[in-house]
């Protein structure tokens, strides 16, 4: 610690290594009237000038009073310089006079007085019997210079003379006893409200005023402020992130209550399949040995199939060869089944062509008859007449050899040479014939009938034998292209044939490697199950009454979170108080001392301000204060003590004659 003490207090000399610089101290003296509002403020600054003969002090001064000797000093705007011996030890003492409405403290004053509980002015007060309240409001002033309002430390002590008071009552002040006197010391910290009550029984109320003194601490003081400030930043942060982590933590373990209970459920029906396992387990390692025996069955049946398959290679090789044969001869057959579907397609013509030529043949068939019948009367006549017979045959002659293209009366005994008949035989003669005549009639009509059936027959047989060798050479033509697309396929057919005995081969093989497989498995779940189904079991009670614990572990979790939570507020709110309510972390027991009447000033060695109100008294005779400084190695805190018990005897003097 004195180490450290040593390194601070180094580090200006090495800033002012060119040589040493006159040191000052300030002390600031204010008057407050009854209320706490300033009336006159004056600055005391002694001079230490270490081989100086000149020191120029900057603020803004209405009066400046030489209190060591009668050199005048040379004033300028803003700035006093005096001219000094320079001898070793000097001391020089001046005050300086500031305009007090200009002036801005730390903190603000507000003085209140009651008697016996009601209101009452200052100046009433003077040997008032009864209970006094002395009611002090501090009030910090962001207008006062940031040093001032960071680092300057309150005291407001109210001095009371126990001869003439019977009672003091002062919460949260420290009290201390000197003889008969009672001094009631309250303190406030930078940027803190000070709110202080004293309440004194009296016969004869008097008092000196309330005095109060405003101090920076030093690093004597307050060497860990900085410290503590640093590690309650950094602790705060930590602390966040931990909280903020814990609080995650937490609330992940919450969320795991619905998971954990989904996980209980699930174990619950783990153990449910368990059970249904334990119990099916023997049907189904039985299903399986039938299942293995099936695969093996397969197995073998496969194997079977193989040689069929290479039958079936073999068939298919034979029908492609047949097919090729088949489409050959009928490659050979269609041309002589085209000639014969013209032949008869000529015979279909001819047929149609003598279908068209009886009926021609009819009529004259039928002309025949008619001459017949003809010839038939002209022979009736004739035996009737015998007499006529010359005439008569003559006209018969004529009459039957009237067509002159079938005969004539002179071709008559050329067409029978050598027959002389009398009347009687020429009669049987042309009967007969007429017998004769009739029969090729009926001959005659019956062949036409005939004809024309077979013509027709003919025709309808030359037609459809046409339409059937028109259908037979279609299917040449798709049995050639059938061929075609047999020969295009036929490699792969024989490609897949040989691919599916491969496979076969292969899936036999695989099938006998599985049943091997699934047989050892087989017999291993079959030996282990037992144990399986116990360690399961097991597990799963294990599981659940570990999860069913860390259900209550959860469900604390809840508590753990609020309390967490809690003790965060609580601690956030306290340093905020801390850091609302007053600037203490903020102080600086290193910082650079900022002198009182301008920052142009080097930085004071010392530095107070002493405040007292107007003095409530029935005498107004001997005040006195003593202003002399502390030495410089007292800290602050103690060097306001030690003015506060001499101001006791002498500090109204100093006020009085200001």
């Amino acid at each position: 610690m004195l180490a450290a003490a040593g390194n601070i207090f180094a580090a200006p000399q090495a800033a002012f290594g060119a040589g040493a610089k006159a040191g000052v101290e300030e002390s600031v003296y204010i008057n407050l009237d009854y209320y706490g509002t300033p009336t006159k403020v004056n600055v005391v600054k002694a001079i230490s000038p270490n081989g100086k003969t000149e020191f120029t002090d900057y603020g803004d001064y209405q009066k400046v009073t030489n209190m060591s000797d009668a050199t005048e000093p040379e004033l300028a705007d803003g700035s006093v310089t005096w001219k000094l011996s320079g001898a070793p030890g000097e001391r020089f003492y001046y005050e300086a006079a500031m305009d007090a409405e200009k002036t801005e403290l730390p903190w603000t004053f507000d003085v209140s007085y009651k008697l016996n509980g009601v209101p009452a002015d200052g100046d009433t007060l003077a040997g008032a019997s009864g209970l006094v309240e002395i009611h002090i409001l501090a009030e910090p002033n962001d207008k006062a210079d940031e040093y001032y309002r960071n680092n300057m430390v309150l005291l407001a002590a109210v001095p009371v003379d126990r001869t003439s008071c019977y009672s003091v009552e002062a919460e949260g002040s420290q009290t201390q006893n000197i003889g008969e006197n009672t001094f009631v010391v309250f303190t406030a910290l930078p940027g803190e409200e000070g709110d202080f009550t004293v309440r004194i029984g009296t016969d004869c109320f008097e008092t000196i005023g309330v005095v109060m003194a405003m101090a920076p601490g030093t690093v004597n003081d307050l060497e860990h402020v900085k410290d503590l400030k640093e590690a309650k930043d950094t602790w705060k942060e930590a602390g966040d992130e931990l909280y903020d982590s814990m609080d995650q933590m937490a609330a992940s373990m919450e969320a795991m209550g619905d998971g954990v209970n989904q996980l209980i459920s699930g174990l619950q029906s783990a153990e449910a399949a368990r059970k249904t396992w334990s119990g099916a387990k023997d049907g189904i390692l039985a299903e399986n040995d039938q299942a293995l025996a099936a695969f093996s069955a397969v197995a073998g049946q496969m194997e079977v199939m193989i040689p069929h398959i290479q039958t079936a290679k073999d068939s298919a090789e034979v029908v492609h060869e047949s097919m090729g044969g088949i489409v050959d001869i009928l490659g050979d057959m269609q041309d002589p089944l085209r000639r014969l579907n013209t032949g008869l397609r000529r015979i279909r013509g001819d047929a149609e062509d003598i279908s068209g030529e009886l009926p021609g043949l009819t009529s004259l068939m039928e002309q025949l008859i008619t001459l017949d019948a003809a010839l038939e009367a002209s022979t009736q006549a004739y035996v009737t007449g015998l007499g006529s017979l010359s005439g008569s045959l003559g006209q018969i002659s004529e009459d039957y050899y009237m067509d002159a293209e079938i005969a004539t009366p002179s071709d008559a005994p050329a067409a029978i040479p050598g027959v002389t008949m009398d009347g009687n035989e020429l009669l049987q003669a042309l009967m007969a014939r007429k017998g004769y005549l009739e029969k090729i009639s009926a001959s005659s009509k019956s062949l036409t009938s005939d004809l024309s059936h077979l013509m027709e027959a003919t025709g309808d047989s030359a037609r459809y034998t046409a339409e059937l060798m028109d259908g037979m050479d279609m299917v040449i033509e798709d049995l050639t292209a059938l061929n075609d697309s047999l020969d295009m396929y036929y490699p792969d057919l024989q490609a897949a044939l040989d691919d599916t005995r491969v496979l076969t081969e292969q899936t036999a093989d695989a099938l006998k490697a599985s049943v091997d497989a699934l047989s050892a498995l087989q017999n291993t779940v079959r030996a282990s199950s037992d144990d399986f189904d116990a360690a399961a079991r097991d597990t799963i009670y294990g599981s659940m009454e570990l999860l069913d614990k860390s259900l209550g572990l959860l469900d604390s979790t809840s508590s753990m979170r609020a309390a967490g939570r809690t003790m965060k507020d609580t601690l956030d709110e306290e340093w905020e108080d801390l850091e609302d309510d007053t600037l203490f972390l903020n102080m600086d027991p290193n910082a650079p001392k900022v002198s009182f009447t301008s920052p142009e000033n080097a930085e004071p060695d010392t530095l107070q301000i002493i405040l007292r109100t107007e003095e409530i008294s029935l005498d107004d005779d001997e005040e006195v204060l003593d202003a002399e400084t502390e030495p410089a190695d007292v800290s602050p805190l103690q060097r306001m003590w030690n003015v506060l018990v001499k101001m006791w005897n002498a500090i109204v003097e100093i006020f009085k004659n200001r």
